[in-house]
């Protein structure tokens, strides 16, 4: 290892940042130079490790200077997968996480920024099963020429003088990128625990209001009720008391008073069972005076259909296939409408890793995405068809595909799409311009470019080369890296999102 990092830092003395490519495995390692501020850091690093067909074993970060042994700063493996570190001089922080790994290195000392050289060694296993090495280095300089034969003291020297008068500013395009996989995805994960706290807090109170009405409402109508039981004891008792008395006289003109006596009291005791339906009807009325039906346990098409019944346009089910809760719509088209994606409010962050994405993120009373592992599951048990409802300008426009399918994580849920028809456009153009594309993320890239679409454009998708719709990339954003759609002839930007699927109805035969 000593001699390895030795030679490799001589030769790529002059190199900025490496990528050291080996069959099934990537390793990058990527330096910046931000603006010299006192106490801030002179020099950063970001190790990025991905084995596509070979398995990590460990990823060893070590600093290497000129005629010196390289000196280990940190490590990270599959049995010691998270390390941080923060000293006077450095600052890291590393994670090992299924087959990739991701390492961000500060660098304070001004003299380390100047000469010293950051290693990024990985040990991995390949797919036939052996053990092997490979390593990225980066350090000072900006220059691309690679050093051919190591130098000597009077070169190395020379170039060192030569690397202190290089300007301490360097411009990289990803810096937003390489930050969020380190300390930044930290602070975000907090954030976001503290705001679902908050909401969660605030439901709670919520639906503690809720009971508070609902228990006062029920002491009202318990009031009258009781008030309505009262008054028609007191008449009746009355009414008994009038009767007797009448019976007991035996004139015709007494006789006729006893039957209008009678029918008064009949047609008061029709105006009693009147009243008491009416309190018993308010006894299961919704706070808002409206009424509900019983909730339906079960998303199915034709669920808004039905005129005899009322249902939120909202209601939340389990359903068996995937065994969890699933937010279902109940009057577009017929309803019976599984949400997958909905982005409403802005106040859930879409750029996340492929993990996220395969398990879902959100929450279902916001906004969300159900996860790919859950989709696959529904879509491959049953033929489905997919709506995508937008609202753009205060404008309501749909897409909808007739067939909706995307397959397991080892084809890296590829999308399946049917015909198009709608009215926002697509049909050569948004999502059908996806099909057939695998899902990709910023950790993960699927796509058919060149270059890496997701953290291109900001988001996680099934991207092509690029894309012409983007639904999970910047909210509010007007560019391609925002929540998009191309109709055909121009770029759409809605300001709300919702992707829903429904089982096809089975086709009946003559």
């Amino acid at each position: 290892m000593a001699a390895l990092l030795m030679l490799a830092s001589l030769y790529f003395l002059l190199m900025v940042e490496t990528t050291a490519h080996s069959p099934g495995l990537e390793v990058s390692l990527d330096r910046t130079v931000p603006q010299r501020e006192e106490g801030k850091p002179c020099s950063q690093f970001m190790c990025l490790v991905h084995g596509n067909s070979a398995t990590i074993n460990t990823v060893t970060i070590s600093r290497v200077k000129v005629n010196e042994d390289p000196s280990e700063i940190l490590a990270v493996s599959a049995s010691d997968p998270e390390i941080n570190i923060n000293d006077e001089d450095i600052r890291a922080n590393g994670t090992l996480q299924g087959n990739s790994a991701a390492i961000y290195i500060e660098l304070i000392d001004p003299s380390s920024c100047v000469s010293d050289f950051i290693a990024c060694e990985v040990t991995f296993t390949n797919r036939s099963g052996h053990s092997e090495e490979s390593i990225a280095i980066a350090g000072p300089g900006n220059l691309s020429k690679l050093q051919a034969v190591p130098m000597t003291d009077t070169e190395v020297q020379d170039t060192m003088s030569q690397v202190e008068a290089l300007p301490r500013q360097f411009y990289y395009p990803y810096v937003s990128e390489l930050r969020f996989l380190g300390d930044k995805m930290i602070r975000d994960e907090r954030y976001f625990e503290t705001r679902s706290d908050r909401l969660d807090k605030k439901l709670s109170e919520n639906i503690e209001t809720v009971q508070r009405r609902a228990n006062t409402l029920e002491d009202s109508v318990l009031e009258r009720v009781s008030s309505v039981e009262t008054s028609l004891a007191s008449r009746i008792s009355r009414l008994e008391d009038r009767f007797s008395y009448n019976l007991l006289s035996e004139s015709s003109e007494t006789s006729s008073d006893v039957a209008q006596t009678l029918a008064n009291m009949e047609r008061r005791l029709d105006d009693v069972t009147a009243t008491l339906e009416q309190v018993n009807a308010l006894k299961v009325a919704s706070p808002d005076g409206g009424h509900h039906d019983a909730q339906p346990v079960v998303c199915e098409r034709g669920m808004g259909d039905d005129v005899t019944k009322t249902f939120p346009r909202y209601v939340i089910t389990t359903d068996k296939t995937i065994q969890r809760q699933v937010l279902c719509e109940t009057q577009k088209d017929g309803g019976g409408w599984i949400v997958i994606q909905r982005r409403a409010a802005g106040d859930v962050d879409f750029y996340r890793d492929w993990t996220a994405y395969r398990d879902g993120f959100g929450s279902l009373t916001g906004d969300f995405w159900l996860g790919n592992e859950a989709i696959h599951t529904l879509t491959d048990a049953h033929p489905y068809e997919l709506r995508i409802d937008v609202r753009i300008n205060g404008q309501e426009l749909f897409a909808e595909y007739s067939s909706f399918r995307i397959e397991d994580e080892s084809d890296k849920y590829r999308l399946r799409l049917g015909t198009y028809s709608g009215t926002i456009g697509g049909s050569s153009a948004g999502l059908t311009y996806s099909n057939n594309q695998q899902f990709s993320t910023f950790d993960r890239d699927n796509d058919r470019y060149s270059g890496h679409c997701a953290i291109r454009h900001h988001g996680a998708w099934w991207y092509n080369s690029c894309h012409r719709s983007n639904l999970n990339g910047i909210w509010l954003d007007k560019s391609t890296n925002g929540v998009c759609w191309y109709d055909g002839s121009s770029w759409k930007y809605p300001d709300y999102t919702e992707m829903k699927v429904r089982k096809i109805r089975p086709s009946t035969s003559s």
